[in-house]
């Protein structure tokens, strides 16, 4: 009996680790595509049965279409984005992978639609707020953190400060974070304390953040172009 149950427990977590490999399989196809701009693999990708997945890769796209100046077809996206992840958060209330995502959706959809900010402006801060008390240390939690410190008024509560202690934290959390199952945002960390630091008068250390991007993601366009504008 005791060596039927070991086999039985050998399988189930072999089964786990597949699937736990087989989830972050889509996301390294979600922001490889990111990194590309490729359109049509993340409109694919956004077809995903799993909420989360198909969420992020919505995220991704509306960037995509914003960096090609299509800020409707932006808009669309991260409104299918927002109502994924609001069914995710009502089904796992505790989980804060999705609050995160969530709060950052929120977040750019504030951006993109100035005149919703007082709506989604909060309903960033409140999902990104739940997220930290689920999992302070996680590190996208801190990158969505820093990237909502970053963009907040000071009377709001934004502060340069603050985005850079949160993308600290970020960044030193993202060791060992390869085999979560939800790896993303390492070299992004990199990319936004560097922007923080330009704006802090820091040039050196951006150059060095945006070095250290690149060297965990060599494609990375967006850092690399920051790295070739700046120097």
């Amino acid at each position: 009996m005791k060596k039927l149950l070991l086999t039985f427990s050998t399988f189930t977590f072999f089964i786990g680790s597949i699937n736990a490999l087989a989830d972050q399989g889509t996301i390294n196809d979600i922001e490889d595509a990111a990194r590309r701009l490729d359109i049509n693999i993340l409109q694919t990708l956004g077809q995903s049965e799993d909420l989360y997945d198909a969420a992020l890769a919505q995220y991704r796209l509306a960037i995509s279409y914003s960096n090609t100046n299509n800020i409707d077809e932006a808009k669309a996206v991260l409104t299918k984005a927002m109502s994924q992840l609001e069914t995710l958060v009502k089904e796992k209330p505790n989980d804060a992978e999705a609050w995160a995502l969530l709060g950052l959706v929120y977040g750019t959809q504030a951006g993109f639609t100035p005149i919703k900010a007082a709506k989604y402006g909060p309903k960033a801060g409140n999902s990104i707020a739940k997220a930290k008390t689920l999992a302070p240390n996680n590190p996208r939690v801190n990158l969505v953190a820093g990237i909502n410190k970053y963009f907040t008024p000071a009377i709001f509560g934004g502060s340069k400060i603050s985005a850079i202690n949160a993308l600290n934290n970020a960044i030193a959390n993202y060791v060992g974070d390869e085999a979560s199952g939800y790896h993303w945002g390492h070299a992004e960390a990199y990319v936004w304390r560097g922007l923080v630091q330009m704006e802090l008068g820091e040039h050196q250390k951006a150059l060095s953040d945006w070095q250290a991007a690149i060297a965990i993601q060599p494609d990375y366009y967006w850092a690399s172009s920051l790295l070739k504008k700046n120097q």
